[in-house]
């Protein structure tokens, strides 16, 4: 019996020698990444006529660059590209919520945008050989464009035309996400990665003449797949 315990014991300690050494460990990664982009907190919460309470489900495009100084640590780079379409549809209930004289409403309108730089920790928790779990916490700049909109409206005597001007604001941005990576073979891998991108908006903008200044918290989910390039 205890010979048969020595072995276990013995047999456990060289399977996971095993697994550490076959991680397929890369110091450099590239990584090209595309998804969705879900508004979230006070971006696209149907309150009020603000534009961004009416951003709707968007686009995302990102682009990774990092290096690990071990198995289980790394420093990255991202840039991020997110575009946000706005539901007109919800925007002209919105105006007619606030005045119900309102026979007919018609929006025209462009997406919201914006483009961060972060840069960050990156922690790797290989599960076996092939399979790890990623986390990032990275902070950086992000610059969002707010676009123009006309509301035309329509009474029963008249019509009015309601009309906000574009604008953009540079911020500071942080980001929070998890995913996971399989790596195809020493130099490739592909990865589903979810991310949650924060900001605090100050905007400035007009609405028929009149100076609006609006603060909002700008949040998006990233939902994204994508490959990766060892170096």
């Amino acid at each position: 019996m205890k010979k048969i315990g020595f072995l276990l014991i013995i047999s456990l300690l060289l399977i996971t020698h095993s697994f550490s050494q076959g991680y397929m460990y890369n110091r450099g990664l590239v990584s090209l990444s595309i998804g969705l982009s879900i508004p979230s907190y006070g971006f696209g919460n149907n309150d009020g006529i603000n534009l961004s309470s009416y951003a709707k489900l968007g686009t995302t495009i990102s682009g990774e660059v990092s290096y690990f100084s071990s198995k289980h640590v790394g420093f990255g780079f991202i840039l991020n590209y997110n575009v946000n379409p706005i539901d007109d549809d919800k925007l002209a209930n919105a105006y007619r919520i606030q005045s119900p004289a309102f026979i007919d409403i018609d929006v025209t309108s462009k997406p919201f945008s914006d483009i961060a730089g972060v840069a960050g920790f990156i922690f790797d928790m290989p599960f076996n050989d092939y399979v790890s779990f990623t986390v990032r916490m990275m902070g950086g700049l992000r610059n969002v464009y707010k676009p123009s909109v006309l509301i035309q409206t329509k009474t029963i005597y008249t019509s009015i035309d309601y009309y906000e001007t574009h604008t953009n604001d540079v911020v500071f941005a942080f980001l929070f996400g998890f995913g996971v990576k399989y790596a195809i073979n020493d130099i490739m891998n592909v990865h589903f990665n979810s991310s949650y991108m924060g900001s605090m908006l100050e905007l400035d903008y007009m609405r028929n003449k009149r100076e609006v200044n609006q603060e909002a918290h700008l949040g998006a989910l990233s939902l994204l797949f994508g490959a990766s390039y060892a170096f």
